[in-house]
């Protein structure tokens, strides 16, 4: 009760200074989570009345837990197009839909019309792979959460790798928690509550981002390292490489390092040389793999390298460009992590974690989360957007099993925790995820519906500023071969030479206005929109080229 009354109380106190235009961070916990977190307040307070010492958890087999995986996965599905539009939002949930497109087709990256080479910009090249000059285009993350989306696409859909990816999630905890307790009644329906009942794992499966993935597949790893065998540590292995391969090196090896000191710690030498064998060899292949991509990308390939192609170079710029609001923003994740979890969740992680000292296993899945966060607080420390806190998704397994061994800790009280747990779970599920799926919908539905009223102008171009209302540089998105007209245009990247190239053969360009992206600029209340002003500075500059112009809203 004083956690959720504490966490609450922080949320509101954080927002009298942490302003909502800070960046998307400070939006979300002003707009959604202090929101959250005073209603889950309530609820564990209300949940505490008169607990019950009779209360039994029902006992869970794997009949039970395939049937919720199904039902989750049917869930999210569902979910992507009723409650997200079937929309990618984000840059992150964009590049991994384009870079799918690419690798559908066969690709490694996706050539750049000629007429396009000296001009990519203006089509918005955020997050893609520098180049100087330009000869193709794919985004600079790492290919294989794409990859299962393409894959995904020639057998059913690319939609349906979140989906499937939380169902295979909840199936490997199982396993996880069946090696762990294997005689064990409560621990599973402890583990499947706090599974099925997080929105971040329910909402971000509904997305395009790998973030469901890294729960799935670190899932996955756990499961097999826990069972001790030379052909299950291999196994463990091809999914580390996998794992590491999904969007970004850092996160699964953070996972994986407090098992390998475990390994060390236990004097298992065969085992310890195998993993670090093994992760010296996919994190060689991983860090090689940019150098490799990036030079397909030049139209010179031997070259000069630009910056920002290779991790090293990346991680310098990231360093040299340290966000003066990283503490704020890293308590703004913490509230945000615990908002869109089961209520319970954090309270018996926290039980848990404290006896660290007592097992192994527990130093092992807390030391991950920690040095996932310290990590990040360093390198990322403004998440943007994101269901909950999206670097620890990948350990929301370890969250849950810390707080299984929480939960075993309970002692006399078991009884009553038996009650809360079935009441928070129940006011979860009828009051909170319901207020959470509303968020969710106006989270994306604004931009969703923009983005559609956009594809129906009847055009060749539409010109967009970056800045003209907060996110509205996400509008500015494009296919690979750029077949989808409008082609649309980042104002904010347009030069002389770029407009007299585009007004070459006199084609239609519309420039959106504030009255179009409205919506936004009232969602977020950032201020307000200034497409209007730029685009009368912009558009006699295209006349003036032979384009013929109109202004939409």
């Amino acid at each position: 009760m004083r956690f959720a009354i504490g966490a609450a109380a922080i949320a509101f106190f954080l927002t009298l200074t942490y302003r909502p235009f800070t960046n998307v961070s400070a939006f979300l916990l002003h707009r959604q989570d202090r929101w959250l977190l005073l209603a889950a307040a309530v609820l564990v307070v209300l949940s505490c009345v008169r607990l019950s010492e009779r209360a039994f958890l029902p006992a869970v087999q794997r009949r039970t837990w395939l049937i919720v995986a199904l039902a989750m996965l049917v869930a999210t599905s569902a979910g992507h197009f009723l409650i997200l539009s079937g929309y990618d939002l984000s840059r992150d949930e964009q590049m991994a839909t384009f870079d799918a497109t690419v690798f559908g087709q066969g690709h490694l990256v996706a050539p750049v019309p000629a007429f396009w080479r000296d001009h990519a910009d203006v089509l918005n090249t955020l997050f893609f792979y520098p180049a100087q000059p330009r000869a193709a285009w794919i985004s600079s993350y790492l290919p294989l959460n794409a990859a299962l989306r393409a894959l995904f696409g020639v057998i059913a859909a690319p939609w349906l790798v979140g989906p499937f990816m939380t169902a295979l999630g909840a199936v490997a905890l199982f396993g996880c928690v069946r090696r762990l307790w294997p005689d064990d009644r409560e621990a599973g329906f402890v583990a499947l509550v706090l599974y099925a009942g997080s929105a971040q794992v329910l909402f971000a499966g509904m997305t395009s981002y790998a973030m469901p993935g890294h729960l799935a597949l670190d899932l996955c790893w756990l499961w097999l390292f826990l069972r001790r065998t030379t052909a299950s540590d291999i196994a463990a292995l091809a999914v580390g490489f996998v794992a590491t391969g999904l969007h970004q090196p850092l996160m699964h090896p953070m996972f994986v390092a407090p098992f390998i000191l475990l390994l060390l710690a236990e004097r298992r030498w065969h085992r310890a040389a195998l993993y670090i064998a093994g992760y010296a060899a996919i994190g060689l292949f991983w860090l090689w793999w940019p150098t490799w991509i990036g030079s397909l990308v030049q139209a010179q390939p031997l070259g000069p390298r630009p910056e920002g192609v290779d991790y090293l170079s990346r991680l310098i710029t990231t360093l040299s460009e340290r966000d003066p609001m990283g503490l704020p923003n890293m308590v703004a994740n913490g509230l945000r992590f615990i908002a869109w979890q089961h209520l319970l969740l954090v309270p018996l992680l926290l039980v848990g974690a404290r006896r660290y000292r007592s097992d192994p296993m527990i130093a092992a899945l807390a030391g991950g989360m920690v040095i996932t966060v310290l990590v990040m607080a360093i390198l990322l420390p403004n998440q943007g957007h994101g269901f909950g806190y999206r670097y620890l998704h990948g350990l929301i397994g370890n969250a849950i099993l810390l707080a299984v061994y929480g939960w075993k800790a309970l002692g006399e009280q078991t009884g009553q925790w038996r009650t809360l747990l079935l009441r928070t779970t129940a006011a979860g599920a009828l009051v909170v995820l319901p207020l959470q799926a509303v968020m969710a919908h106006q989270f994306y539905g604004v931009s969703a519906g923009i983005s559609a009223r956009l594809s129906a102008i009847d055009a060749d171009y539409i010109v967009l500023g970056g800045k003209d209302a907060a996110t509205a540089v996400d509008l500015v998105h494009n296919p690979p071969d750029l077949s989808a007209r409008p082609v649309r245009l980042l104002r904010d990247e347009l030069t002389r030479a770029s407009v007299a190239a585009i007004c070459a053969s006199h084609p239609k360009v519309v420039l959106i206005g504030d009255r179009m992206i409205a919506p936004l600029g009232s969602y977020y209340a950032f201020g307000p929109t200034t497409a209007d002003h730029f685009n009368a500075r912009v558009a006699p500059h295209f006349v003036r080229e032979g384009c013929r112009v109109s202004r939409v809203g």
